[in-house]
């Protein structure tokens, strides 16, 4: 009978967990990755014009974070999540290099970054 009980309640806990966590992560899948990765591009393209035009200290960081926050939002799975992980790695490398005050390098970086989600977006569509 106790065998039955925890039987039970571990269906119970784990129903529960399944019908609470399907909402979040519904929120977190884009329903429309390309549209979301053609926003990361675009504001990828954007830092890149910013740094080169030697904009503010400020709006040029303000755009790296958001470059990185909206590649966040990128729901992909399978060969094209590889350029896009790598793109994210080379657009933190950028941020970091462009705080440290190497403008060279962090436009490099985030130029190869955009490449790389180019690269994501044509394995992925």
């Amino acid at each position: 009978m106790a065998l039955l009980k925890k039987f039970i309640m571990a269906f119970f806990i784990s129903t529960a967990m399944f019908v609470a966590a399907t909402p979040s992560v519904m929120a977190m899948e884009s329903s429309e990755p390309n549209a979301s990765l053609s926003d990361v591009i675009k504001s990828a393209e954007a830092t890149i014009a910013a740094m080169k035009s030697d904009e503010e200290a400020t709006t040029v960081r303000m755009l790296l974070k958001e470059t990185k926050q909206l590649s966040k939002t990128v729901v992909i799975s399978g060969p094209a999540d590889i350029p896009r992980t790598k793109a994210n790695a080379k657009i933190k490398k950028s941020r970091k290099a462009y705080r440290a005050g190497d403008k060279e390098k962090a436009i490099k970086l985030a130029e190869e970054g955009l490449e790389l989600y180019k690269v994501a977006k044509a394995k992925a569509f």
